[in-house]
């Protein structure tokens, strides 16, 4: 890996404070970018940025709040000084319940929160991104966009609808120098997934089984995806939904 191939590069990154957020802002970091670190605790914010150094900007929003996202928008730009030049869509959660039950309040959460915020934060950082012809949008989907799970419905039409509004987006900006792309993860080993597991709601050594690499991904895999949608090595791609799931979709036994 060569350090530094986002030198000089302003991002934001969504939902940045822990798990696969977390790993992109790290990786980002890492690469030389500025990262606006963000979720919906101060807190967390400060914690991170610190980390991260002099590359970390925190900035707390709660992004099923429309105002909340344009308001991170708004001194995301001041924070930096100028256009971001990376936004990375990745806060989101799942709400978990039988398709009969589901509450339409939890639904409509789901929708605010990952995909709606996503469209809403785009459309606030992409004019600067079209005004200079050079930007980079990344989604982060998941898997069951395009794969089903029971008592996932609205996570599942949610990522489904992300992965759709990558390509759309993606279409009417490629020739304009922005490039609109989404990572789609299966299970990674954030502290979501281990609270889960904790719970016995879920069975890691059951996942690991059923994927095909054996073992469930980790956030700084994830982030490694980010940092190459993100650079130069991925300039001619874009409407593109890159899967790093180790091979879990690609395998249809269940």
């Amino acid at each position: 890996m060569t350090a530094g191939r986002l030198a000089g590069r302003n991002a934001l990154v969504t939902g940045s404070t822990k798990g696969i957020g977390l790993g992109i802002a790290r990786a980002y970091a890492r690469e030389g970018a500025r990262v606006i670190v963000n979720s919906r605790s101060e807190e967390d914010c400060v914690r991170t940025a610190r980390e991260l150094g002099e590359a970390g900007v925190p900035i707390a929003a709660d992004l099923s709040r429309t105002d909340e996202v344009r308001r991170l928008a708004r001194e995301a730009r001041a924070a930096v000084g100028g256009r971001i030049d990376i936004l990375v869509n990745n806060a989101g959660q799942p709400r978990v319940a039988p398709s009969e039950s589901l509450p339409e309040a939890d639904y409509r959460y789901t929708m605010d929160l990952n995909l709606t915020s996503c469209l809403v934060m785009t459309q606030e950082v992409v004019g600067d991104m079209l005004a200079a012809g050079d930007g980079c949008i990344i989604h982060v989907s998941s898997m069951n966009g395009s794969v089903p799970f029971p008592q996932r419905l609205a996570y599942c039409v949610s990522k489904a609808g992300l992965n759709m509004m990558t390509r759309v987006m993606a279409i009417e900006w490629a020739a304009r120098g922005v490039r609109v792309n989404a990572i789609a993860p299966g299970y990674v080993e954030t502290d979501f997934i281990k609270n889960l597991s904790a719970r016995g709601v879920l069975d890691p050594a059951r996942l690991a089984r059923r994927t095909p690499m054996g073992r469930i991904g980790r956030p700084e895999e994830i982030g490694e995806v980010a940092v190459f949608l993100a650079s130069s090595a991925a300039s001619f791609i874009t409407g593109e939904i890159l899967t790093a799931d180790g091979g879990w979709s690609a395998y249809g036994y269940l």
